[in-house]
Parts: structure tokens; sequence; C-alpha cells
């Protein structure tokens, strides 16, 4: 028989295409997801708020006017496994799909998924590496200790100093006794929702420490960190120093905490700074209140830039994974601001539901 004709055969013979290592004697998938061959712990998540929102904005030459809409704000569907000492994590979020100011995006502008978190990490002792699309380190410290995200956006965020993830890897190490944790991470710098723009990379140094990890004073930690870094394809200086004072109890949550931005919103040169102080507390249980206020120096080279924002809410939980909310925000910008971002002073109240499993 010639031999190309047992290539032949091969290809026709229908154990020929099975993988070299199938045991099970089945044709090789196209990838390999859900494959693994261990005791796999898949936990799956789900977070989503939506909100009536009644608006009144004061303008500087034009009276008032006022809009209320019907919002989804939050859509997150979560994925989680662990097997051994690795862990994987997903988190897709909902998203309009037409960026702020545009009208059209995909099918009009239609809510569309896309990846906040995908990431692999591995633990060894009391150090965890992650890789992917990670957690950074500042914003979910902050954010995590307030709890009431349903409530508002953190003013680190809604002003562009800190951004919850971004494509990069970070290594933690958590403290032993209940000491906290040291982190360092390195990114692209451009936030998880874009690309990298330049050549440059960011690295952020972070440590929340418990002084004393026991006792009437445990909930009470200290915070900083640094980020070096740029954005934008000019390589604008973008970086970050982050100080606070956090009490992450149980039925009483609070801090403060100030940053200082070298280069904001592409602007290399721009000095900025934040100041924020924020409450949450369960009194009896199920009554959830919170409170929090941020000043926003916009400036610091340009006298009387600042925004100053305030929020209010009480909720209660009517089931552990439900909670609703009456929520009120007062904008308040200095005339320079307000010239600067049109529309910035207003009042809103909310009327917001949180669902999680």
């Amino acid at each position: 028989m010639p031999r190309y004709a047992w290539f032949l055969v091969a290809a026709a013979w229908p154990t020929a295409a099975l993988a070299a290592d199938d045991v099970e004697n089945r044709a090789a998938p196209p990838t390999a997801a859900g494959t693994t061959p261990l005791a796999v712990d898949v936990r799956p998540g789900l977070e989503v708020f939506s909100q009536y929102a009644y608006r009144r904005t004061e303008h500087a030459s034009a009276g008032r006017s006022w809009h209320h809409e019907l919002d989804v704000p939050r859509i997150h569907a979560a994925l989680d496994a662990s097997a051994e000492s690795v862990r994987g994590r997903l988190v897709i979020e909902g998203v309009r799909s037409a960026s702020e100011g545009a009208l059209i995006g995909v099918a009009g502008n239609s809510m569309v998924l896309r990846a906040r978190e995908a990431f692999a990490a591995y633990t060894l002792s009391i150090v965890e590496g992650s890789a992917g699309i990670v957690p950074k380190l500042t914003l979910p410290e902050i954010d995590g200790t307030w709890m009431l995200r349903a409530v508002a956006v953190a003013p680190e965020e809604a002003h562009g100093f800190h951004s919850p993830a971004d494509v990069g890897a970070t290594v933690r190490a958590t403290l032993p006794q209940g000491y906290g944790f040291v982190a360092l991470g390195g990114y692209n710098g451009e936030g998880y929702q874009h690309r990298e723009l330049n050549r440059g990379k960011n690295g952020e140094v972070a440590a929340s420490i418990h002084p004393i990890p026991r006792g009437l004073l445990a909930p009470f930690a200290v915070f900083a960190s640094y980020e070096l870094g740029s954005t934008g394809t000019g390589l604008a200086r973008a970086d970050r120093a982050t100080g606070a004072l956090l009490w992450q109890g149980k039925l009483l949550r609070a801090g403060v905490a100030a940053t200082h931005a070298w280069g904001l919103a592409d602007d290399g040169s721009r000095r900025a700074l934040l100041f924020d102080a924020f409450v949450r507390a369960e009194p009896v249980p199920d009554l959830l209140l919170g409170a929090r206020g941020a000043h926003f120096v916009r400036d610091t080279r340009t006298s009387g830039d600042t925004l100053t924002t305030v929020d209010l809410a009480v909720g209660y939980r009517l089931a552990r994974p439900l909670e609703v909310f009456l929520a009120g925000t007062r904008s308040q910008p200095s005339s320079r601001a307000e010239g600067s971002v049109p529309g910035s002073r207003y009042w809103e109240a909310r009327l917001v539901s949180r669902v999680v499993f």
C-alpha cells in the first residue's frame, strides 16, 4: 500500500482524531474551560441597583431646570472559582454602549456587557499574586469600608482620582494576627475601561494597618497608598498619594480620606486635592443610615476652583439580599468651578433598590 494511503486511512478512522491524553476516549474540546479534573469550588454572584432619580439643576444664567429618570446604575454578574491554591474571578458589568454625552451607540444606546474583573490568583502562605484585569489597591479599600455604593459613587472614582480595576498584576501579603495587609500593583494605567495608550506603566503601593487588631479598637485601620504613573497618548503625569483613617466595624463603618493628585484628566500639569468623609451605621437591625461629604479642589493653582458634594441616605434591609434606600445629594460648586462644569449645582433625590446574591 502506498505511504499516502496510510494517511487517508488514519484521517477516516474515528479514533484518529481523539486527543492523545484523553483517557475517556472522547474528542478534545475546542477549549480547556470546564475540563479541569479537580474538585473546584464555584460560586456565582449577582448585584443589581435600580433607581428613580429626580434632579433639580440651578443654572447660573438660565434659571432652573429639572429632570427625572428611571435607571439601572449597576449590573454585576460574578463567577468565582477556586481549587487548591489557585482561584479565578470574572465580573461582568452592564453599561450603556455610548459614552457620556453621546446619543448613539450599539443598537441605539443599549445596555451592553463588558469585563470589569478577570484574573487568576495564586496563594503561597500569606502572599497572593494576581494577574489579568485586577482590582486596584486604593478604591476597593475605601469603597469597601463605606459599603453603600448603591447610595453614591465614591468621589475618588467620580472625580477621576482612582479606578476600581485595571489590566495588570498585584501582589498582596496578609499580615498575621489581623494586622492588615501590604500590597504592590503594576498596571497599564488607563483603567479597565480603556486599552493602553502609551509605553508607560503605573505602579501602586498600599498598606492597610490595624494597629490594635484585638479588642474594641480592632476595626480601626490606617491606610496609605501611592500611585506613580501616566495616562493618555501624551504620557500625562498621573501620580496620586492617598491617606485614610478607617473604622471597619460591623454596625458602624466610617472614614476620612485625603488624596493629592499630580495630573488629572490627562492634564499632567494640574494639581488637585480631594477630601472625603463618610459614615455608615446600623443602629438597629436592618436600618441603614449613611452620610458622605467630599470637597474637591479642582486645581490648586487656581483660587476658588472647588466643588463640594453631600450625600445622605436612609435605608432598610427588607430581606438579607434586598435593601432599599431613600437618598439625597447636594452638589455645590464655586462660581469658577460652575463655569467650567455647567450643571454641577443641583439637588437630587433618589429611590434606590439593591439586590445582591
